[in-house]
């Protein structure tokens, strides 16, 4: 499913101002809570809840061939993210991830594991608990 992106400027400065934020090596998380989610549940054909996305990458990433790798990246990682443990991702989040100088040059897997790691520290995605061992001695 594609994702609902921000359009609006007044909601990137509510979730700067307002909302929580944990910064990685590649990427800045900032989280807050959606008010207005129920208007999107209802559009929905399933009639889930979901996170609005937006992606900030300034200049200083670089010229816009670089920036645009970088929101490529931004994207593609969120949606691996939501592939795998879509299940473990809480909803109904306004969801910013910003770039940081460091991401030129990253890879993919670097940048899903960067914010992977903000999202359980901020708490909307839930840790995997490893499945336990049986061991079957004979």
């Amino acid at each position: 499913m594609k994702n609902t992106a921000i359009k609006e400027n007044h909601l990137y400065g509510k979730a700067y101002t307002k909302g929580k934020s944990q910064a990685g090596k590649y990427v800045v998380v900032y989280i807050l809570k959606d008010t207005k989610n129920s208007r999107f549940v209802k559009a929905d054909p399933c009639h889930r809840p979901l996170n609005r996305l937006g992606w900030s990458v300034g200049k200083k990433i670089g010229g816009a061939v670089e920036r645009s790798r970088a929101k490529r990246l931004l994207r593609e990682s969120y949606r691996l993210i939501e592939k795998e443990k879509g299940t473990l991702l809480s909803h109904g989040y306004l969801l910013i991830l910003a770039a940081r100088v460091r991401i030129n040059g990253a890879g993919c897997q670097q940048v899903r594991e960067d914010i992977e790691k903000s999202m359980i520290k901020l708490g909307i995605l839930a840790k995997t608990e490893p499945a336990p061992e049986t061991t079957d001695k004979k």
